[in-house]
């Protein structure tokens, strides 16, 4: 099925720099490199050595795993600021997922020496790594225990409802609303399959939770999506 909608398990921006003087970030923006990047392409796999921490400076990046029967699960939807490939900051140790642009998008690159000395020298920036990383377990475990003991249209509600959360400057006038992507897309960010999504979304429409139009989705109760998320 062709239709698409729009969610993603997205992460919270997270400006790993955003406590350094002017100065410094002059300094460290000297020693970054960016690139621009299509929709697919991939930064790194598992087993594979990077020697720069990663951020996104616009669009989206997924971080994914893949079953060997080739099921694909999504971990983190990235977008502008957040910080990836982080285990090049820990010497030999090599990257345990994929990370793809899920959109255009654009990355900036820092060499990982670099990086352990800012932070040697900004402890706060050791800080906000170390809460950056335990927000992304504390994320691991509630999506794991929602795969466990919540079903498809719980988590749907919950991915819709998380991703405008974060959208850029939502209008609270307006419905909020989301960017669209595939029924496959949203599958593996729900760790389900396409059929049971599409159901899902389906009933959403019925029930005038959703309304898809163009490019964008838009969340029409989000009080009644909030109790279906909650719901235990």
């Amino acid at each position: 099925m062709s239709d698409t909608i729009d969610t993603s398990a997205c992460e919270p921006t997270d400006d790993l720099f955003g406590d350094l003087d002017s100065g410094a970030r002059a300094a460290l923006e000297r020693q970054t490199s960016y690139g621009s990047y299509p929709a697919g392409y991939i930064f790194f796999s598992p087993e594979e050595y990077t020697e720069h921490l990663l951020f996104v400076k616009s669009g989206r990046v997924r971080l994914y795993k893949l079953s060997p029967e080739g099921r694909s699960l999504t971990l983190f939807v990235l977008s502008a600021h957040s910080v990836f490939a982080e285990a090049a900051l820990l010497g030999d140790r090599a990257h345990d997922c994929f990370a793809e642009a899920l959109t255009e998008c654009s990355v900036g690159a820092i060499p990982s020496d670099e990086v352990r000395q800012i932070m040697a020298q900004h402890p706060e920036v050791a800080m906000r790594m170390m809460d950056i990383i335990a927000r992304r377990l504390r994320s691991l475990e509630r999506k794991l225990a929602d795969i466990a003991f919540k079903s498809v249209p719980q988590r749907l509600a919950a991915i819709l409802l998380d991703l405008a959360d974060c959208g850029n400057g939502i209008d609270q006038s307006a419905p909020p609303a989301v960017i669209r992507y595939t029924h496959q897309q949203l599958a593996e960010m729900l760790g389900s399959y396409r059929e049971t999504v599409t159901k899902a979304v389906g009933e959403f429409r019925e029930a005038g939770l959703i309304r898809i139009a163009g490019d964008m989705i838009y969340l029409l109760e989000v009080p009644r999506l909030r109790a279906l998320a909650d719901a235990t």
